[in-house]
């Protein structure tokens, strides 16, 4: 899914803008008491819930916008580092993923198939990446927990403010928070896409696999600066109870939030049952064969054709069979 993809690189650029050098804008005196009390918290486990709206400016044709929603919810604790994460389209959780130390659990529905019933693939993390971590999402957590508090990367971005103002007091989650509004630099961010486009082209479009709005049927039109802002609802104690990051460009907008539940309550996260759990490996292995085997079956059906049109279904054959080894579900 795109999930894994964006968020990473929303963090990514989230957590480097304090590197930019901006005129940073005054903090309002409430936030600055409570940015105090939210240095001090320090969470070793936690539940969350997300949530990530993807709109596409006329994709689907004048005052027709696309817009796919992902919700979900999950558990991690660091120490022992272990998360569990469910979500998907419309709240159906068609991605579950599990990990327990450097163990990687990923549900899979394709693997059953393959495999006579066992939807569940354990993977190992690469060597060198990180352990499970609080909020899987990166938005709020520091890059090294330490003195600064859990959440001293959020505060090094409210720091780094273009603007921010305070809202007033609101209700979330059953809690009365107080809401601040923040302008951050989207530089960052939109440098991470850009980085990870192999050529110039809609800032969203590799992340989403999606076209670019408009493609070149309309004259080209000077598209808005793109921004970047935060909507951050803060509990009378310091906790980030909710995070909202919006990113717009070039008629496309994307919206991640991050609510935290609870801090510092028990996670229990367990492994699936042996029975329907198969390697990463073996998998791949099976893959290799199905696809081996298709290609053998559009073979033969290409026999029956001649010249040119049996060339190009021996071609076509084969770009299916080499896409279809290529297709590896991810994690979010």
């Amino acid at each position: 899914m795109a999930f894994a993809v964006i968020a990473a690189t929303l963090a990514c650029g989230a957590r480097d803008s304090g590197a930019v050098t901006t005129l940073s804008a005054p903090l309002p005196p409430d936030l600055v008491a409570l940015e105090q009390q939210m240095a001090q918290i320090q969470a070793n486990s936690e539940r969350f819930s997300f949530q990530e709206e993807f709109s596409f400016g006329e994709l689907l044709g004048p005052g027709s916008p696309l817009i796919l929603v992902l919700t979900g919810e999950g558990e991690a604790s660091n120490s022992p580092p272990q998360v569990a994460v469910s979500g998907g389209l419309l709240g159906f959780p068609q991605t579950r993923v599990r990990a327990i130390g450097d163990v990687v659990y990923t549900y899979q529905p394709h693997a059953a198939a393959l495999d006579g019933g066992r939807p569940w693939v354990r993977s190992r993390r690469a060597t060198g990446q990180a352990a499970p971590e609080l909020d899987p999402a990166g938005l709020l957590e520091s890059a090294q927990p330490g003195k600064q508090g859990t959440f001293s990367q959020l505060i090094e971005q409210l720091n780094h403010a273009l603007a921010i103002h305070e809202s007033g007091p609101v209700t979330v989650d059953d809690q009365r928070v107080t809401e601040f509004d923040a302008a951050l630099d989207p530089a960052p961010f939109l440098a991470k896409l850009e980085a990870a486009s192999p050529e110039p082209q809609h800032p969203l479009e590799s992340a989403l696999e999606i076209p670019t709005p408009g493609g070149s049927q309309h004259p080209a039109k000077e598209a808005p600066a793109p921004t970047l802002e935060l909507e951050l609802f803060i509990a009378p104690n310091g906790l980030p109870v909710r995070a909202r990051f919006t990113f717009a460009a070039e008629g496309a907008t994307l919206a991640m939030r991050v609510d935290t539940l609870a801090i510092n309550v028990p996670v229990h996260v367990t492994p699936p049952p042996a029975s329907e759990t198969i390697d990463e490996a073996r998998l791949k292995r099976l893959e290799r064969r199905r696809a081996a085997r298709e290609l053998r079956r559009a073979l033969r059906r290409c026999r029956r054709l001649h010249g040119k049109r049996r060339a190009g279904c021996r071609a076509l054959a084969r770009a299916r069979s080499r896409a279809l080894r290529a297709v590896e579900p991810s994690p979010f």
